[in-house]
């Protein structure tokens, strides 16, 4: 049996996601820590020191400005929230 071919395409998933600064991305505000919001995804943590009080649960897009993807963390800025 070719396994190659059995297996082409197949990906996948990481519990820790990695991003690049610039990456755009809609996810949910997931809890404040300190005031800071904060976006998780998998195990990755993203913290928006922008983003205003009130936005735990809602969905938001945002762009990643720092990642370090040795601790799966990163910075990012609150481009809006998507209304429901």
């Amino acid at each position: 049996m070719n396994f190659e071919k059995l297996f082409s395409g197949w990906t996948f998933r990481t519990n820790r996601p990695s991003y690049a600064a610039g990456d755009e991305l809609t996810a949910f505000v997931t809890g404040y820590e300190g005031g800071v919001a904060r976006v998780r995804i998998g195990d990755t943590i993203i913290t928006l020191p922008d983003a205003e009080p009130g936005l735990g649960d809602r969905l938001v897009r945002l762009r990643v400005t720092e990642f370090d993807a040795d601790d799966s963390t990163g910075r990012g800025e609150l481009l809006g929230v998507v209304e429901e």
